[in-house]
């Protein structure tokens, strides 16, 4: 046996040595790294690198190449011809520091498809033996190897795929829960790809579903993204403008489309037949999962709904006075939309508008005007209802609420007020969810209609039509029930002086008009501080509750200086007061009669006075 044929044999040896220790554990790179050793040790090599042939391109192995992007330019630059090798495989030798070479072999699998090369600076013994005849076994020896390498490589990554595909299959299967699904794709690619850019780009029915996401813009994402979202198919774009190869992969289920995963990885990246399918199947299995999660959480949402209904239409035929029913509807809305800010707004004369106390906390500021301002105006031109998802005017303003939906709140075909609720997320608010509010504000308008026309004639019942003072009857009712729940209060008695003349003098249209004058300046200082109450004729009481005897004075003065201003003509009143406290147990008979007496000796003092009911005298103010 001579010196090459020793050779030939010591490197089989040593072939067979590595594939021995060949497992699926002992990474590709390392491997042909321990070949390329090898080739070295043996044939007396002092540098060398070894190339894997992939997507019909040759790709370096090398430590030189420290960047996935070097290797996409290694790739985007083998046009030329290497000036030794003939072979057109890498770029100038300079270009990728391989200016040590002067020599390559090229390895083939036993159908003469090329596996890969090796470059190297030639020795003499390698000149030696490349002129025997065992070259050409040699060749077929390492052939043999990195083709039986690289299969366990495939066999090994093909393994971990399937797992990593059923590990998440297992995932998308065992949970109903949107955010889960589409954080356990994100996850799995990106672990898959760790170099490249990992991007969700969803439909506007799925945002707020993972924090992981872009919302799909149609008008500014690039055409393959558009055509993979419009045709459910997969594509592939060498954006040469961004320095990008994107892969777009629908995420499809068998309903629809709710999306696109998009893989950005550097230019000239060719993507393999296995990471396209791996990638379509993930896309496909996250999609079918979405799908059946939506329908579960819309099966759940139409329980509630119906529950909302349900309970709605029980609450509106019950007995509740306006503001039970708009507090009520205020709080089955925040459950079930979620706004940020919720108000109702009725109209009233002259164009004004008043905001119900159920309203949120910004529609009690002047900050809130504004958008009920501009909801009124679009309904005055004729829009029917206001439903804006993207109202977006200033972008960094975390602040700006950008989902508003506004209804109408309809009486016998006239608008008397609306609803408006306001969300700052984008799309916050979905078609179905504004369906469902349009539907609960429509049985809603007819309760509250109800319940204004039936506050009317109550109103009518309880109040005086002259004056629209309450009767007599209802301050009956209201002073008996106080008495027996409040701590202590004051009750006033009041008497036009000489009303008679008034009527005898001006006649009695001017009577009546100056009893509309006194009854306009009382309810301007008593406003919602107690009750007025037109007594008989000219007389009216005043019930204020939680009121003190010095509280009940300072009211008396006021009347008795500022009606005589108020009435045209003016005309002077006298007054008797009375406090009562829970220690005095004083009845509403005996609280009337005290306050009587003081109103009688008010009387008898001269008149324009007012008298506390137990005082030494009267007060006269003029």
């Amino acid at each position: 046996m001579n010196d090459h044929e020793m050779t030939l044999y010591e490197v089989k040896c040593a072939v067979f040595d590595l594939l021995s220790n060949l497992n699926d554990e002992y990474p590709l790179e390392a491997m042909l790294v321990e070949f390329k050793k090898l080739f070295m040790d043996h044939f007396d090599i002092s540098d060398a690198d070894i190339l894997l042939y992939d997507n019909n391109r040759f790709a370096p192995l090398s430590k030189k190449v420290t960047s996935r992007s070097d290797c996409g330019q290694v790739a985007e630059a083998i046009t030329k011809n290497h000036p030794i090798f003939n072979v057109s495989f890498i770029s100038h030798a300079s270009d990728r520091e391989y200016d040590f070479a002067d020599d390559s072999l090229i390895l083939r699998d036993v159908h003469l498809a090329p596996l890969a090369a090796l470059l190297f600076q030639a020795s003499e013994k390698w000149h030696a033996f490349a002129l025997t005849p065992h070259l050409k076994t040699l060749k077929k020896v390492f052939g043999t190897f990195i083709g039986q390498v690289i299969q366990m490589h495939q066999i090994s990554e093909k393994e971990k795929t399937y797992r990593h595909l059923f590990e998440v299959a297992e995932l998308f299967n065992s949970t109903m829960e949107s955010d889960v699904i589409l954080e356990g794709l994100m996850e799995a690619v990106a672990g898959s790809f760790p170099a490249y850019d990992v991007n969700l780009l969803l439909s506007n029915e799925q945002i707020g579903k993972t924090n992981e996401y872009r919302l799909f813009d149609y008008a500014n994402e690039r055409a393959s993204a558009i055509d993979a979202f419009l045709s459910g198919d997969l594509t592939i774009e060498n954006a040469v403008d961004i320095a990008s190869s994107l892969m777009n992969a629908p995420i499809r289920g068998r309903q629809g489309i709710y999306g696109v995963l998009q893989i950005t990885a550097p230019k000239g990246t060719e993507f393999t037949l296995a990471q396209k399918g791996f990638i379509r199947s993930m896309a496909n299995g996250a999609g079918s999962a979405l799908e059946n999660a939506s329908l579960y959480e819309q099966s759940h949402r139409l329980v509630d709904d119906l529950r909302l209904v349900n309970e709605a239409s029980r609450e509106l035929n019950s007995n509740l006075d306006l503001d039970e029913m708009i507090a009520f509807l205020k709080d089955q809305f925040m459950n079930a939309f979620r706004p940020h800010e919720m108000a109702f707004v009725f109209y009233e004369e002259k164009g004004q508008f008043s905001v119900s106390p159920s309203s949120t906390t910004l529609f009690k500021e002047h900050a809130g005007m504004k958008y009920i301002e501009s909801v009124s105006a679009r309904f005055r031109k004729g829009e029917e209802t206001v439903f804006d998802v993207n109202a977006r005017k200033h972008a960094n303003d975390d602040k700006e609420f950008k989902s508003l939906v506004a209804l109408p709140i309809n009486n016998g075909g006239e608008m008397i007020g609306f609803v408006i609720l306001m969300h700052r997320e984008e799309y916050f608010f979905s078609f179905d969810s504004f369906k469902l509010m349009r539907s609960l504000i429509g049985h809603s308008s007819l309760a509250i209609s109800n319940i204004m026309l039936r506050d009317q004639l109550q109103e009518l019942v309880n109040k005086d039509h002259l004056t629209k003072l309450f009767t007599r009857s209802y301050l009956d009712e209201v002073v008996t029930s106080t008495l027996e729940n409040e701590e202590f209060g004051v009750f006033l008695l009041m008497d036009v002086d000489d009303f008679k003349f008034v009527n005898d003098t001006y006649g009695h249209a001017i009577g009546d008009l100056v009893l509309q004058q006194i009854a306009a300046y009382i309810l301007s200082i008593v406003k919602d501080w107690g009750i007025a109450s037109r007594w008989g004729g000219e007389e009216i009481a005043i019930f204020i509750p939680s009121a003190t005897i010095e509280d009940g004075i300072d009211l008396a003065r006021k009347l008795v200086e500022g009606i005589p201003e108020a009435t045209d003509p003016g005309v002077t009143v006298s007054i008797g007061l009375s406090g009562w406290s829970s220690t005095d147990r004083k009845s509403y008979k005996e609280l009337f009669q005290s306050t009587d007496r003081a109103l009688y000796h008010a009387k008898n003092y001269g008149k324009n006075r007012f008298i506390l009911h137990g005082a030494a005298s009267a007060i006269k103010c003029r």
